[in-house]
């Protein structure tokens, strides 16, 4: 077969903005020159006062202030003066953004796929400042014609998708011998693979170096207990095994990762229940390790195409024969291959279908450009496919909104009282500090995904004195003196930073009377009044019995234990729980050990393989209980499809 044409993947993946501006201000002449605008793309008189103009919004980490410089007909230059967003993934959909709207003359440009929020949030701060200008917004919405011309590639493998799983799928089998194209449809590395903060390994080699293996019957144990027996063992097997050789893999490819303790992301319950160090955290965090990866396919030959959207398999007598896609410039390309490996991530980003399968109030998870793609595909060649086979993966609960690693987010994240929406305790709240996916799952679980935590004035003083490490200590011992540091959605976990931050006194009070006032936090006088502004039937007799429990040291009811016994009394809070943090879906295809697909009667389809998130195989009804699951089921398993479609199109 012929090679495609190969390109560079040197490329940071786009985070996602808000869109919302909140301030715009100008510094300009007053002078107004009507002249006809230079731009082909404007028609009309334009008519813009000279200077710089400035907007501000609300990305997902703070405020991104954007910089418009016009002359008396068109915008000169624009510029991206502060941001609170992620290096390295805010900035690419902003500057390609940028580009189109000075060349055009007009914010009538499509978004960056996968970055759809940032980029309307440079747009919006565009048109805000043309309109300060004095600018008719009209004269700069002008559309730019697509003039692609279609195309034909051939290969022996094309991989659908290039987050994590594609990308292992594309370098096993570009090193295995076989011509390989990936296609992502974004313009730079995207997927949960970015987002995430490592991968489970079992001896690689930096585990070895520090007696830190761990049994592939802990992890294998974990799979099968925790999706109540109905994962796939075969698979989970060959992924197991393989992890630490695929970690090392990884890291001779370009992927930075480091061996992280048990409790770095602040799950207590990691730290005496995992027998050693599971994660391999991201040094360099995950768009910048699939960045490298995809360095590494190109140098082995292999082609990635960014801004490529697949939109259908090619399918002819029952045989797969290739995919049919969309090229940035409009253009159709059709590639046809041997073999297709779908790793498009699962469908969390099709907000509709996520309240069809799953019901309302999900949203969309964090990866937009995850919308069933490959499970679409799947259904149309005849495979045993299916939304309901997915399960969200939530990461922990939101509580009133407070930002993770504060002060208030650590002082709540502790087993106080736990009620439902109509006062009833539900749990051992000790799951809400040992394990953030457990408390999700239960949330997940009650009517309308809502929870109420009860405290008392004693968290404020407790931690005026002492710190939130006055009622748990999240980072004990090496984790403070020997700490683990590594990347995860963009932003640097370090423990020992975080153990300071938790053993510093703070006076909570102003910021929870601010969060009384937003109504984000409940204050009550007793546990009556609470109860009356809840709305809840049973909660002062659900109060007055937890507190005989405290007084007797025991729980008989839920058996948390006696050290987190502490009675309710004087003034009382409660602050509203729900799942929070929707990373996506995981499964919706049935696959073999192999990773080929399978049809309804159990048969693998020729020349069809899936690996990733958009498979089934690993989870039942709850992500795993332990770091790095996913990402390891994702690396794992595109090896295994790479390896399979590498073996059989080089056996033709």
């Amino acid at each position: 077969m012929k090679k495609g044409m190969t390109r560079a993947a040197a490329i940071m993946m786009s985070a996602i903005l808000a869109t919302s501006m909140v301030a715009c201000s100008k510094q300009a002449d007053k002078d107004n020159t009507s002249v006809e605008s230079g731009s082909t793309s404007n028609t009309g008189s334009v008519s813009l006062t000279p200077g710089t103009y400035t907007a501000t919004g609300t990305g997902n980490n703070g405020e991104v202030t954007v910089e418009v410089t016009v002359d008396e007909s068109k915008i000169t230059e624009i510029k991206v003066t502060e941001s609170g967003e992620t290096p390295g993934l805010g900035d690419v959909a902003m500057e390609s953004i940028i580009e189109k709207v000075i060349a055009n003359q007009t914010i009538a440009v499509d978004a960056v796929t996968g970055a759809t929020n940032s980029s309307k949030a440079v747009l919006t701060a565009v048109e805000e400042c043309i309109k300060q200008a004095g600018g008719n917004i009209e004269n700069f919405k002008s559309e730019i014609a697509k003039t692609g011309e279609d195309e034909t590639l051939e290969t022996q493998v094309v991989v659908v998708g290039g987050g994590a799983s594609g990308t292992a799928a594309a370098l096993q089998a570009s090193e295995d011998g076989a011509n390989v194209i990936l296609v992502e449809m974004t313009a730079s590395p995207a997927g949960q693979g970015t987002q995430a903060g490592g991968m489970f390994g079992t001896n690689s080699t930096e585990q070895q170096e520090k007696g830190e293996e761990v049994e592939a019957k802990w992890f294998y144990d974990q799979f099968i207990e925790t999706s109540n027996y109905t994962a796939n063992g075969g698979l989970l097997s060959k992924v197991i095994n393989n992890s630490g050789d695929t970690v090392d893999w990884l890291i001779e490819n370009g992927c930075a990762l480091t061996l992280a303790h048990p409790g770095s992301g602040s799950y207590y319950e990691h730290t005496y229940t995992h027998p050693a160090s599971t994660l391999h955290g991201y040094t360099e965090g995950g768009t910048q390790a699939i960045t490298n990866l995809h360095a590494s396919i190109v140098e082995n030959g292999g082609t990635v195409l960014y801004s490529t959207k697949a939109k259908e398999l090619i399918i002819n007598d029952g045989k797969i024969e290739g995919i049919i896609a969309e090229k940035e410039d409009g253009g159709t390309l059709t590639i046809k291959a041997d073999a297709v490996i779908l790793a498009t991530g699962g469908f969390g980003g099709n907000e509709e279908k996520v309240a069809e399968v799953f019901g309302d109030g999900f949203g969309q998870s964090r990866i937009s450009t995850n919308i069933g793609t490959g499970i679409e595909m799947a259904i149309s060649a005849g495979a045993d496919a299916s939304y309901d086979d997915a399960i969200t993966m939530h990461y922990g609960v939101s509580r009133g909104g407070t930002a993770w690693g504060s002060v208030i987010n650590s002082a709540l994240l502790n087993p106080w009282l736990h009620v439902d929406v109509d006062g009833n305790r539900f749990m051992n709240e000790e799951a809400f500090i040992h394990e953030p996916i457990k408390s999700s799952d239960v949330i997940k679980s009650l009517p309308t995904r809502t929870a109420y935590e009860i405290f008392d004035s004693s968290l404020i003083e407790i931690v005026a004195t002492e710190g939130a490490a006055g009622i748990t200590d999240f980072y004990p011992g090496e984790l403070t003196t020997n700490p683990t540091k590594f990347i995860e959605v963009g932003h640097t976990i370090d423990t020992a930073a975080s153990s300071e931050t938790l053993h510093t006194p703070t006076d909570l009070t102003e910021t929870i009377n601010q969060l009384i006032e937003e109504g984000k936090i409940i204050k009550a006088d007793s546990a009556e009044e609470l109860a009356e502004k809840l709305g809840m039937t049973h909660l002062t007799e659900t109060i007055e019995r937890y507190n005989e429990l405290c007084e007797a040291g025991e729980d008989t009811d839920h058996f948390k234990s006696a050290k987190y016994l502490d009675k309710l009394e004087g003034t009382l809070y409660a602050v509203k729980i729900t799942p929070s943090v929707f990373l996506g879906t995981l499964g919706g295809i049935e696959i073999n050990d192999r990773c080929e697909v399978l049809d309804e009667n159990g048969k693998a389809i020729s020349g069809l393989y899936a690996a990733g998130a958009e498979t089934n195989g690993a989870y039942g009804n709850s992500y795993v209980f332990f770091e790095g699951g996913t990402l390891g089921y994702a690396y794992g398993t595109g090896r295994i499809a790479g390896q399979s479609a590498a073996a059989n199109v080089n056996a033709e």
